[in-house]
């Protein structure tokens, strides 16, 4: 989503992109910890239910979306930017990979503090003195 162009886009066209839509369980498991963590919003901001995301689940257990235009909340920008990073993203991988959601994501954002902190002292120590 960080990619898109636009700001918003259609939860169908991810759905998609990601697999065969419907029917695709690991979609379905990792689109709910998206929603339940606030990774995502609607276009006003608002967040809920999967129903209320654009998930709508049948008696038989089938789900389908619609095209409910989403966007990342800073929150999904935060973590999004944090696992781009290689150096933060091998450490989750290595060091928190059985860890809470939260603990991995309060752990990128540490892991990322610390490294800008690392840019920054090191741009200032190859910054004349004036």
């Amino acid at each position: 989503m960080q990619e898109h162009e636009e700001p918003y886009i259609g939860l169908i066209d991810i759905a998609k992109k990601t697999g065969n839509g419907s029917t695709d369980h690991e979609f379905v498991f990792h689109y709910s910890l998206i929603v339940e963590n606030g990774l995502i919003s609607r276009k006003d901001l608002s967040h809920g239910t999967l129903n209320e995301m654009g998930a709508s689940f049948t008696l038989d257990g089938t789900v389908s979306f619609g095209n409910l235009q989403i966007r990342l909340t800073q929150s999904g920008h935060d973590f999004a930017l944090a696992l781009k990073n290689r150096e933060v993203l091998n450490k989750l991988k290595t060091e928190l990979k059985d860890a809470p959601f939260k603990t991995v994501f309060d752990g990128s954002q540490k892991l990322l503090q610390h490294f800008f902190k690392k840019k920054l002292d090191q741009l200032m120590r190859e910054e004349p003195n004036t």
